[in-house]
């Protein structure tokens, strides 16, 4: 049977009862005056967006100008741009890698997120506003994403389409649906429209809503099916399945959640990977995807520590492997057992290193073990918990002195978080580690952009400087020192010391992992 007729049959009786519409009149009408609803998601009722939406489009200025972090909390000028044009400042955003470093997604995002001036060519429309949003979307950072949207105001359909999106993806679109519902002209789309009126209640007019599209050629086929088994899964159950797209986008990943369908082959793109952060996914699949967010430092440690410490192993290994470790760590640090702490603090070193969350545990741990008195036992562990005090930025005074002495990194690393010039280091260090050592002791790279990179700082082009140093530093740290060396010089001629010296500690001591 044909789509729109299948839906004609199952609706005949509800169209019979009313007077004819036009189809324009009648969509338009749906939207406006569906029942009333509030459908809020288990555990998160206290979510800002099942409120009341209050936007303030920015209607004299450029909406670029848009941003959640003033001034006085990144420390970057508000003419952050200089005279960069827009059309420069997007590719340079795109080419950052911030999975590469926590230092450089911690700045990126900063920088993704600033309050400042539009760049001088920059349209009322908010050309690199929508270019953050993306970016923060494909990071997979979708509350700062939708934070910006709300921040910036919605009054297109482009903005829309990101925050329905977004919502969508998070299980919570009262708020956008109750914007479209007011003000239809917010979205054309069909699926948006579907969704919104099958969320509040009205399957009817979701279900005519398709069949009208389908025959008036709006909607492709295998999206209409997608959508009528959506409405109605055993009824429509027997409709072929037409697979992932590639790409995937955030309103058929949903959907086909929904139906519980197949995800695509391969790793999940980062942003879909938010649905799995739910309370009722299992266990083990909350633990990966926190893994993957936070390998991509997406997410913050506590995200994936609490779903370790919420777990019940179900097998030994990998990602339960490291859920018991951080359980056995956190009854140790309580334990009042020196052995008992040696031996979950050994474990969960050995579980962590090298598999990308090592600076994660570092994080989550430092403060707790900055402070643990050593006893005879974790005084031999105390090199490693040097290292990760460093790397964490805690001080590292409760354990000087135990154990055997550091390596020459872990030193190099002491000089560095000391906030004191370093001093000469041995022919035989590693290239990158001689490049780390030039960054710090002003020599200039050889690079032939660096007189024109120099001047732009001069000139007030922070921002475009930031995010080429970013992209420097992202690629040395997979093997140009020279690179290293021009990102950190970069970053320090910024007045950006601290960040180039994080940076430079976390090249040093995070251990090679998987991304």
């Amino acid at each position: 049977m044909r789509l729109g007729l299948a839906i004609a049959f199952m609706l005949a009786t509800a169209a019979q009862a009313q007077p004819p519409r036009s189809a324009i009149d009648w969509l338009s009408q749906s939207l406006k005056e569906p029942p009333n609803f509030v459908i809020n998601p288990p555990g998160r009722t206290g979510h800002p967006l099942n409120g009341t939406i209050t936007t303030l489009p920015l209607d004299m200025v450029s909406r670029d100008a848009a941003g959640l972090l003033p001034p006085e909390i990144t420390g970057f000028p508000r003419n952050l741009w200089g005279d960069t044009p827009v059309s420069e400042i997007i590719p340079l955003m795109q080419a950052v890698r911030p999975e590469a470093l926590p230092e450089i997604a911690a700045l990126y995002r900063q920088v993704l997120l600033a309050q400042s001036d539009p760049p001088q060519n920059s349209a009322s429309h908010g050309q690199l506003l929508l270019a953050r949003i993306d970016l923060l979307f494909r990071m997979g950072a979708l509350d700062a994403a939708e934070t910006l949207i709300l921040q910036a105001g919605i009054d297109g359909p482009e903005i829309f389409r990101r925050w329905f999106e977004i919502s969508l993806i998070g299980q919570r679109t009262n708020a956008p649906c109750t914007a479209l519902r007011a003000r239809p002209t917010l979205s054309s789309d069909v699926a948006t429209r579907v969704i919104c009126l099958a969320r509040s209640g009205d399957w009817n007019a979701a279900a005519l809503t398709v069949s009208l599209a389908e025959t008036l050629g709006e909607v492709m086929v295998k999206d209409g099916d997608l959508l009528v088994r959506f409405l109605d899964p055993e009824m429509f159950s027997g409709l072929p399945d037409a697979g992932n797209p590639d790409p995937l986008d955030p309103i058929t990943f949903t959907l086909r959640e929904s139906l519980a369908l197949p995800r695509p082959d391969g790793p999940l793109p980062l942003p879909y990977l938010n649905a799995d952060m739910d309370i009722r996914t299992p266990a083990r699949q909350r633990i990966l995807a926190a893994e993957r967010l936070v390998r991509a430092n997406t997410a913050p440690p506590t995200l994936l520590f609490a779903a370790y410490r919420g777990a019940r192993a179900a097998s030994s290994g990998g990602a339960w492997g490291r859920a018991e470790a951080v359980q056995a760590l956190d009854a140790a640090l309580v334990s009042d057992n020196d052995e008992r702490m040696y031996n979950a603090l050994r474990d969960a070193l050995e579980v962590f290193f090298g598999t990308g969350l090592y600076f994660a545990f570092t994080v989550e741990y430092a403060d707790a073990l900055a402070h643990y008195p050593p006893g005879p036992e974790t005084a031999l562990l105390a090199p490693e918990l040097r290292r990760l005090l460093l790397l964490a930025g805690r001080p590292v005074a409760v354990w000087a002195g135990l154990g055997r002495p550091d390596d020459k990194k872990t030193l190099f690393a002491t000089q560095l978080a000391s906030n004191t010039p370093v001093v000469e280091i041995s022919s035989k260090e590693t290239p990158t580690n001689h490049a780390i050592h030039a960054a710090f002791t002003d020599i200039p790279p050889t690079r032939s952009d660096l007189p024109e990179l120099l001047k732009k700082i001069e000139n007030g082009n922070i921002g475009e400087v930031i995010l080429r140093a970013l992209s420097l530093l992202a690629s040395g740290k997979n093997g140009d020192p020279a690179e290293v060396q021009a990102g950190l010089f970069l970053l320090r001629k910024l007045g950006l010391e601290d960040a180039a010296r994080r940076a430079a500690i976390q090249l040093l001591l995070i251990p090679r992992g998987p991304t």
